[in-house]
Order: C-alpha cells, then structure tokens, then sequence
C-alpha cells in the first residue's frame, strides 16, 4: 500500500522543527508530518515543569539557519545578547573565554516561533501524538505506532511513511528499538549522561549581573564532575544551573543548587520564576560525541535523540538546529528523489560531521580528563598553564600549538601533584588522533565499521586511563 506520509517528523523540540522546516521549504508537494506528545499550546516541552535547558544560542548556529532557511530570530523569542562564554576557576581567580557571541532565550517563545516557521511550510502538525514505535518491512522502517493523548484513554494507531525522523529525545524508544540492520548505536553509557538542574530567577532588588557575558564555574566540589551556570537575560534576571556527573556526587540536584545559591552574594533573596509554565526542573543531558551514524533504512535521527549536545558545555539547542537542518535538506532530497536507503542518506552524516560533529569525539576525551581534577589542579592550571588562546582551541575541540612538555616542567617546579597535567598531555595527543580520524570520516556505509572500531579503540583507552 501507499505510504500516507512522505515523512513525518517525531517530536517538536529544535530539531524536529528546524528538519520540519527544511522538509517543508525544500520538498514542495510531498507530504510532511510533523507529530508532539504535547498540546500544541506548549509544543517541544520536555517535562511537566517545562523546556528544561540554559537557554543559550551561539551566534554561529542562528547564522546558519538564517543562511540556508533566511530565518531571522528577534525580539521576543530573544532576551538577551551577550557577547561571550567565559569558563570561570573554582576560586573565580581567573576566567578564559569559551565561545563566541551568542543569545539567551525566551524558551516557551522560542519553542513556538519554531513550530510557527515549520507550520508556514505547509506541513502538517499534530499535537498530543506520542510515537511509542516503529513500523518495519523487511530491512526498512515504514512508519510510526502511535498514541492519540488527546482523549480520556489513549488511543493507538499506525502512520505509515516513506522516512522517520526521530527527534523525541535522547531516551527515546524508537532509537533504542530500532530492530533492522543498522550502524545507529542504541544505548548510551550512563557515565555519558549528566543529570542537570535550573531555574529562571528574578535578582532582588539592587542585585544586579553583567549582562554581556555568560558565565560557567568549574568546581570539583560544588558540582562533580560538572560546572555551575549564570546566564544573564537582564541585569537582574537570570537562569541558574548546574550539572553533575552522577557517580562522583553524593548530594542531590536540588541540594547542591541551594547551597551555591546560598553561598552566593548576588543571589540572596532571589525569587524563582515560572514565565509561561516554564518552572525550576531538572533533566539528564548527554556528554559525548553525536552517534556516529545518524541514518538507517527509512529512518534518520536528530538532536537529542542522536546526542547532539555539546561534550563539555551540554548546549544542545545550537547543534539541534544546525543538525535539523541538514537532516531536513537531506531528506527532501530522498524522498523527491524516492530513495531513502541508509546509502542515499548518508550525507546526512557527512554534512553533520564536516559542519559540527567533526570536534565532538575530541571534547568529549577533554571532558573525560577535566571531570578527574580537582579544585586546586584547576586553579592552578587556569591560572599559570592555559592561555586564553589555549582554552579557546580546547573547548573548541582543537589541538593547540603548546610546548605541553615545557609546560609540565613548570608545573612541577609550581604545584607538586602535577600527574593530572602529564595527563592533559596524553588527552591532547589522543584528541589530535580523533580529529584525524574525523577528517577522514568513510564516505559510505561500506567504510564505516572499519573506521568506527579506530574511534572505539581511542576512547576506550582515554577511559581506561582516567577511571
């Protein structure tokens, strides 16, 4: 039979409204579905607490969906611009800057800015649908099992589609169900997922923040494993957070944000906001590079569901975009084209790696090396072994130019208990062998697993060195 879809896209988050967009905008007279488990006043909206995440947006990512869909963002999805990231010591002696100019975000008005661009597409959207399956032929997905959330019992159904798009999160069931040949990794190592709270705050009155700068703070023991966040959205509002890894805390979420609170001037008598419904919460983000195949037969994944944040920030909004995109473009190309075999949509995966996902696997192994420092390894080092110059090229998954065995040599004359930076030493080399690896990602399917086992054989070592 006829499939009643040409796609549909699962979940109305970033990227699925961002490939619904592309879908839409670049393939004209097919059919696009676009489906949400939410109603469609809240659309994306990850719990019942609201669009959990720092709000932020690099520059560069807004850039390139205005580049390839003429999508401009302003007033009032946007409320603030700053001018940069800065990655703060544990003692606030020093600070580096992380990346580039950027936005922070409106999130429920942002959330449905998104779905209005994909919705002037002509697609279609449906609310309060929640895909629980996949439909299979033989070595193919062929669509979605679905629950109508809509009445007082849920209702099942089938969609039937030429492709899928998984866009529903990073635990989402289709991916890790997926039960046809395949190079999508299915599951995700726990040590790979850091769980995070935030809040959206009003200062009180005479507190105020800087509103060009966003800000992080490493700290070994405020946040294990992690950092702490201050985003400004105005001088005297901002969102708070912080993330963990979860083995190396003992200390719940909720606790460990009351205490930073606490201990910290300008956030004495705050009160938490709840804008739009979007209130305190908590939510597990991912820290590792992006699936290394993105594609199956019928089937594509994007976002969270294909681990898109980034390694050592966590900022997922950015490469969710970026990544919709592409996905977006690469499916309409299949589906005009009626193929949409894993070999025909594999630039997918050469357009992602070449565009974002070429630096992940290499911030992922320095994510891996910061978690095992502590507090005074890290003030030392911020203060007397990296330059701005130098953190800059790291947190950008890059391998400076440094002299790393001078630098060890100072450390020891400075700081006795200088075995973690002979190891920066190793994480740098191992980082300089994943990027070579990623320039030569495999230009087919027929080349993948080959390649895959080298990326493997990297990161299981860096493990195995920092546990």
């Amino acid at each position: 039979m006829k499939p009643e879809y040409d796609a549909v896209v699962v979940g109305a988050g970033v990227a699925g409204c961002m490939a619904a967009t592309a879908l839409g905008t670049h393939a004209k007279g097919s059919k696009i579905l676009l489906v949400d488990r939410n109603p469609k006043t809240e659309p994306g909206k990850k719990t019942t607490q609201g669009w959990i995440c720092g709000d932020a947006l690099s520059e560069h990512h807004a850039k390139f969906v205005h580049e390839r869909l003429g999508i401009t963002f302003g007033t009032p999805e946007i409320e603030n611009r700053v001018d940069g990231v800065f990655v703060c010591s544990p003692d606030r002696g020093v600070s580096h800057p992380f990346e580039g100019s950027g936005f922070l975000l409106d999130r429920p008005k942002f959330a449905h800015r998104l779905l209005n661009e994909a919705q002037k597409t002509g697609i279609e959207y449906r609310d309060l649908t929640q895909a629980v399956g996949l439909l299979t032929e033989g070595n193919s997905v062929t669509g979605i099992v679905c629950q109508d959330q809509g009445g007082k019992q849920p209702r099942s159904s089938r969609i039937t589609s030429k492709l899928v798009i998984d866009a529903s999160g990073m635990s989402t069931v289709l991916r890790r169900n997926l039960n046809i040949p395949s190079h999508i990794e299915k599951e995700i190592d726990k040590d790979d997922v850091e769980p995070t709270i935030r809040m959206n705050a009003r200062l009180a009155d005479g507190s105020k923040v800087d509103t060009s700068r966003c800000e992080i703070y490493l700290d070994a023991e405020r946040a294990p494993g992690g950092y702490m966040w201050m985003f400004p959205k105005s001088s005297s509002k901002v969102n708070l957070g912080l993330g963990v890894q979860q083995r190396r805390s003992s200390k719940s979420l909720d606790t460990l944000l009351r205490e930073w609170i606490a201990e910290t001037p300008v956030f004495k008598g705050l009160t938490p906001l709840t804008d739009s419904g979007n209130l305190p919460g908590a939510w597990p983000v991912s820290v590792r590079h992006q699936n290394d195949s993105l594609v199956a037969n019928g089937f594509m994944i994007v976002g969270d569901a294909g681990w898109f944040p980034n390694p050592i920030s966590a900022g997922g909004i950015g490469p969710s975009m970026t990544g919709g995109v592409i996905a977006g473009e690469v499916a309409a190309s299949a589906v005009q084209g009626g193929d949409v075999s894993e070999a025909n949509m594999w630039q997918y995966n050469i357009r992602y790696v070449e565009k974002y996902g070429n630096k992940t696997a290499a911030l992922e192994t320095f994510r891996i090396y910061l978690q095992t420092l502590d507090n005074s390894e890290l003030n030392y080092g911020m203060r007397n072994f990296v330059t701005n110059k130098e953190a800059v090229a790291f947190t950008w998954g890059e391998v400076p130019e440094v002299n790393i065995g001078d630098k060890i040599v100072k450390v020891a004359l400075g700081l006795r208990k200088f075995s973690a930076f002979r190891n920066l030493a190793f994480s740098v080399s191992r980082m300089s062998l994943l990027n070579r690896l990623y320039s030569q990602y495999p230009e087919t399917p027929s080349g993948f697993s080959e390649w895959k086992k080298e990326v493997v054989a990297i990161l299981r070592e860096v493990r195995a060195r920092f546990r």
